[in-house]
């Protein structure tokens, strides 16, 4: 069932609820395990023809890695992430990046670990274990952010806002509201 109230991939929200594996319809594959997605991500190799595997326990190095393994690609490559979900968001956005499409991709997040919070104000990424509706610092504003049901395809983090954005400091007043009776 498809839920439409967020953006959030269903694997993302679900750490550890992916027992298939990827598909074999490509005709070559990119898989990329990060951290405790290792393990899986050469398990998997195991299984499926002309492989690129990279697995690593950082991060931004796998991200750089995808995107030079995908600028080598040609038509019919599909991508398998294995790792914490905040490391395959960012990885995914990596892919849609390149032009992987949704179905070219398989994602298995292994752990929740930490994602990164896009401060809607000041457009930091703050990495944090704080998950949907919780309350993180942003490192650049230091305004408490709300971690927002809403993650980028493009960034690869989910959204924040200041925890309290609709309410007025005290004696602050909206210039140009009239008063209804």
């Amino acid at each position: 069932m498809v839920d439409f109230t967020t953006s959030i991939p269903t694997w993302a929200s679900r750490p550890g609820e992916d027992a298939a594996g990827p598909p074999a319809d490509g005709t070559s594959h990119v898989i990329v395990g990060v951290a405790s997605g290792e393990v899986v991500a050469r398990r998997w190799a195991t299984t499926l023809p002309d492989v690129t595997v990279v697995t690593t326990d950082d991060a931004p190095a796998a991200e750089t890695a995808l995107a030079a393994a995908l600028e080598r690609a040609r038509v019919g490559v599909r991508v398998a992430l294995a790792g914490p979900a905040g490391a395959c968001l960012r990885l995914r956005a990596v892919a849609l990046g390149a032009g992987a499409e949704d179905d070219e991709i398989h994602v298995h997040a292994t752990e929740a670990g930490t994602a990164e919070v896009f401060c809607a104000h000041c457009s930091t990424a703050t990495a944090t274990a704080v998950g949907v509706d919780g309350v993180v610092p942003c490192t650049g504003c230091g305004r408490d952010l709300v971690v927002y049901h809403h993650v980028s395809r493009r960034l690869g983090q989910y959204l924040g806002f200041q925890v309290d954005a609709e309410t007025l400091p005290a004696g602050d007043v909206l210039v140009g509201l009239r008063e209804t009776q």
